[in-house]
Order: structure tokens, then C-alpha cells, then sequence
């Protein structure tokens, strides 16, 4: 009897399991899917974060001075020489900072341009004019006479963390309006010894064209300004950090130019032989070759052969992490300067003043 009542049972199951295969294959195509209310929350919040940050958007177009005379090319025609290769104008992206015009971009989109062009989301195209830039930190700032204008608020790229989403906003290859959305990878890239400042990595892609547009947060903050120049490699993306660009673009803005900070000493870098060789423990710090006499370092008491260690309340790595913490105070400003001397750290104040000639 329980045989029966098992062969039973198992009939049922597979009939039933049947009939709902039957029915899941056969329903409806327009059949509403199921409804996931999160995730269309979410959605809607990222279409309006990028309606909100595209108007502040614009795009460069960076015209090569001493473009080819039509007549000049011509004549070179008629007696039978080449034409010449006329540069291709030099396309590149950047973002509103104020209501009165103030556009901010990359240096090298603009370097080698005879005129500048904006052209805004709206599709009014501008003349700007060169106001300034910070060529080693590869920010410029423009400047149009236009109304209506939407600037992009600055975030606090102190306070950005690994991991936390990201969009990039440009015009990548001359494509207007395309974002792009990724994570921070990494804080504190170096990607050029001679650049002044270091950056986000990113992995929101940033193609050319896309340099000098915004990297926003999801409040529509400004917290690095694109860079593709740097390397061409898929799934990496750079970006100066925003309080960078926004302490270049107020110097430029209220004295006409970038006034750098100065801390007056003169480096060694410090290498593990070096640093075994002073008796030092490891090599992690900035090593003090000379300080310039009357300098902001002469004044605060440091001393050649001291290991600056911290700066401004943060570690300082070696001698380029020295350079970039500088680079990053007001000049005027008082900070904390730690230093190994003679096997013990010594804490010394300091207030960073504007380069010599400046």
C-alpha cells in the first residue's frame, strides 16, 4: 500500500512540475517583470545626479595658432609643392567653477592653441580667454562672458575614500555628454615625477577628449578634474585632485596667476643604502640636504641632515611626497613639521609663504 501511495505522490510531483514549466515557457512576452523598487530608486537617483551635472559641462575646442593661409596653400599648389599638414584643432573637455565664466581644464588641452573655443550643453558656442594656468600641475583656467551658466560646487577631495562611486563627465573623442561610471581604485598616484601634484585612479574609463572634464561624487561635487594624457590603458583613469584645482583656480582668479607655495630646502632622495648608511632605521622620509637661508624650513629650525617625517599632520613617504605636501598648503598658512634628528623626532612650526619672485 505504501508503494502505491509513493508511485502516487511521484506522479503528482512530476506532473506539476510539468505544468509549471509549461506555463513559465508559454506565458505572456509582455508579461510584467518583477518589480524591484531599489534598484529603480537607485536608477532614477543616477539619471538626475548626471541631468544635474551635464549643464556645468563643457566642451573644448582648442583652435592651433598660425593656421595655414587658404591663399598660401593654394599658391603652394600651383607651383606644384605640397600643401602642408594644418593641425587638427585639439578637443578636449572642462567644467563650469562659477556664474560669472570661470571654465576649468586641462593645460595640455589648450598649450598649443592660437584661440579657444567653449561650446555649452545648450549648444552656444563662446570665445574664452586665457586667464592662467599651473603648467606642472596641468590645470588652465578660461574664462567666457556668457549668462545663464551653471557652476559645478567643489567637493572635498581630502574626504574621498577608496571604493566609493564615481562619474566622469566629458566629451571623449568630440562626443557630447557622455558619462561614464566607476570607482576611486586608488588615492596618491604618482604617474609623472615631475608633475606637482598626485592623483585619483579611477576606473571609469576616460578616453581622450575626455581631459579637463569633471570626476563628480554622487552629490554632483567636483572632486578631480580628468586626465587621459597620462596612459593609455584600459580600465585606468586619472584625475587631479579637486582641492588642488580649486586652490590653483582661486590664486588664479584673485591675483592673475598661481602664486606656489615655498618651503625652502633642498633634497636628497633617501635610499636604503643611505638610509643604513646614516643609521636611520628605514627609509621612509624626505632627507634634508640644505635649507636656504631666511627660509620658512631656516625659520622653523630645520636643519640639514634632518628626515622630515610628517607634514602638515600627514607622513611624508620621501622627497616627492614632500614636494606635493607643500604644493598643497595656502601660502601664509602656519604647519606642524615633524623631523628625525639624531635618532629622536623633534616637532617644529613652520608657515609656508609664496615662492621667491612670485
Amino acid at each position: 500500500m505504501k508503494s502505491i501511495l509513493r508511485f502516487i505522490l511521484f506522479i503528482v510531483v512530476v506532473i506539476a512540475a510539468v505544468s509549471g514549466l509549461y506555463i513559465w515557457r508559454n506565458a505572456p512576452a509582455n508579461a510584467d517583470a518583477p518589480r524591484l523598487p531599489g534598484l529603480a530608486a537607485l536608477d532614477r537617483e543616477f539619471t538626475s545626479l548626471v541631468a544635474s551635472v551635464v549643464p556645468s559641462v563643457v566642451s573644448i575646442n582648442a583652435i592651433p595658432a598660425n593656421p595655414i593661409d587658404p591663399r598660401v596653400r593654394q599658391l603652394q599648389l600651383l607651383l606644384g609643392g605640397s600643401p602642408g599638414v594644418e593641425a587638427p584643432p585639439q578637443l578636449g573637455s572642462g567644467a563650469i567653477l562659477s556664474k560669472d565664466g570661470f571654465v576649468v581644464t586641462n593645460w595640455h588641452v589648450i598649450s598649443k592653441a592660437g584661440a579657444v573655443e567653449v561650446q555649452l550643453n545648450d549648444g552656444r558656442t563662446l570665445p574664452a580667454k586665457f586667464i592662467g594656468a599651473d603648467v606642472p600641475s596641468d590645470v588652465a583656467i578660461l574664462k567666457i562672458d556668457a549668462r545663464d551658466l551653471k557652476p559645478l560646487p567643489f567637493g572635498d577631495s581630502d574626504a574621498v575614500l577608496v571604493g566609493q562611486s564615481v562619474f566622469a563627465v566629458g566629451n571623449p573623442f568630440g562626443l557630447q555628454e557622455s558619462v561614464t561610471q566607476g570607482i576611486i581604485s586608488a588615492r596618491g598616484r604618482r604617474t609623472m615625477s615631475e608633475a606637482a601634484n598626485e592623483f585619483f585612479q579611477t576606473d571609469a574609463p576616460i578616453n581622450p577628449g575626455n581631459s579637463g572634464g569633471p570626476l563628480v561624487d554622487l552629490t554632483g561635487r567636483l572632486i578631480g578634474l580628468n586626465n587621459s594624457v597620462l596612459l593609455r590603458t584600459d580600465g585606468i583613469g586619472f584625475a587631479i585632485p579637486s582641492n588642488t584645482v580649486r586652490r590653483i583656480f582661486e590664486s588664479i582668479r584673485d591675483h592673475g596667476r598661481f602664486i606656489r607655495p615655498w618651503f625652502g630646502v633642498n633634497m636628497i632622495p633617501l635610499t636604503p643604502a643611505l638610509a643604513v648608511q646614516l643609521q636611520l632605521g628605514d627609509a621612509k622620509g624626505a632627507l634634508v640636504g640644505a635649507v636656504v637661508e631666511n627660509s620658512p624650513a631656516a625659520r622653523a629650525g630645520v636643519q640639514p641632515g634632518d628626515v622630515i617625517v610628517s607634514f602638515n599632520g600627514r607622513p611624508v613617504v620621501d622627497w616627492i611626497d614632500l614636494r606635493n605636501r607643500v604644493a598643497e598648503i595656502e601660502p601664509g598658512k602656519e604647519v606642524r613639521v615633524v623631523v628625525r634628528r639624531a635618532g629622536r623626532e623633534v616637532p617644529l612650526q613652520a608657515v609656508v609663504e609664496k615662492q621667491p619672485g612670485e
